[in-house]
């Protein structure tokens, strides 16, 4: 009777333990969604004079070039950085290989605006390939166009959306556009577009991209950073462990004379007109 009870214990601790097995092989099977996560090269504290660094792949920009696009958890493992400008301003941004490797050819693109927190590839409201499934007359998948991603829709501050072509290309590896406008949305249903304004590509194992004085109003800004290396279908190529900074300095640029005299003339219109109502009033 103990004997088969053991054997019945024993029986049922080997399935749990294939279970287990089957659900680690599934986890680490299943893509990883990628989820925005900001580094603020603002923030003093955070980024002290500007600088903060992560984690890069040498493939994750050069994709972001390609028709099928790119995959943002290959940039720097889904994070971005970020930048808020008070006032208009001239920006040096350099991003370099930490190890001077010659291995990440380290390159950037530079956009007006912010993703939403938590933002993904393939969220619900803005999915990456969309279809549906026919089952007559003879099964097969209908790939859809996007629902946001039309060239018509827009966002909350009122930007376009890109288009992507999802009704006639199917294999979207991502939605990570390194030369164009793009957009991203979360499983809450924010979802925005960020404004491409330049980027830096280096080859032939460079070390370091550089942006200098490049003239950019107030405003919010995002940096997509990675490799720019084409690995194609070497399977040895692709490395997504390579450390890089980046470093961002800002200096405010001032109003000129023309604007100041314009300011003082609105301002003398403004006193003059008020002075005049209280002499009628007295």
């Amino acid at each position: 009777m103990l004997n088969k009870f053991l054997s019945k214990r024993s029986s049922a601790l080997a399935l749990s333990v294939k279970a287990l097995g089957a659900a680690a092989l599934i986890a680490v099977a299943a893509p990883a969604a990628a989820h925005v996560d900001y580094v603020d090269l603002s923030d003093p504290f955070l980024s002290p004079g500007g600088v903060n660094g992560g984690t890069f792949s040498n493939y994750g920009w050069y994709d972001g070039t390609t028709q099928t696009l790119g995959d943002t958890h290959q940039l720097a493992q889904g994070q971005f950085f970020k930048f808020h400008l008070t006032q208009d301003s001239k920006i040096t941004i350099n991003f370099s290989d930490d190890g001077n490797t010659g291995l990440l050819n380290p390159s950037f693109s530079l956009y007006a605006g912010l993703l939403p927190d938590e933002a993904h590839d393939d969220a619900t409201t803005d999915p990456l390939n969309p279809n549906h499934f026919v089952a007559t007359p003879t099964p097969h998948t209908v790939y859809d166009a996007s629902p946001v991603d039309n060239g018509v829709t827009t966002d909350a501050a009122g930007h376009v959306s890109p288009f992507r072509d999802t009704a006639n290309i199917h294999n979207f590896k991502g939605q990570f556009d390194a030369l164009h406008d793009w957009s991203m949305a979360n499983e809450e249903g924010a979802w925005a577009v960020i404004l491409y304004q330049t980027h830096v590509a280096t080859t032939g194992g460079a070390n370091i991209a550089t942006l200098s004085n490049y003239f950019l109003r107030a405003g919010d800004y995002t940096i997509a950073a990675a490799g720019n290396v084409n690995c194609g279908s070497n399977v040895s190529c692709p490395n997504t462990n390579l450390p890089g900074t980046i470093s961002l300095s800002v200096t405010a640029v001032p109003l000129p004379a023309s604007a100041w005299l314009f300011v003082s003339a609105i301002s003398g219109f403004w006193l003059n007109r008020r002075n005049k109502a209280t002499y009628q009033a007295a």
